[in-house]
């Protein structure tokens, strides 16, 4: 098994809610590898009208 620290940024859409912030961010990740831990290290408001948020995630991964 080979772990991997990988920082990730993921669009957080307003149709995604607090409650199910959790489900989306491992749902993405888990296409990249199995999740061992994540953190939320940055939120960034978007410039667009649709009012999108950018997360950053710092994750390691098993491969």
């Amino acid at each position: 098994m080979k772990l991997s620290s990988v920082d990730f940024y993921l669009d957080w859409p307003v149709s995604i809610k607090l409650k199910n912030l959790r489900e989306f961010i491992i749902a993405n990740l888990e296409k990249k590898g199995d999740v061992i831990r994540w953190s939320i290290v940055d939120i960034q408001n978007s410039i667009d009208s649709f009012g999108t948020k950018k997360l950053k995630i710092k994750a390691v991964l098993a491969n």
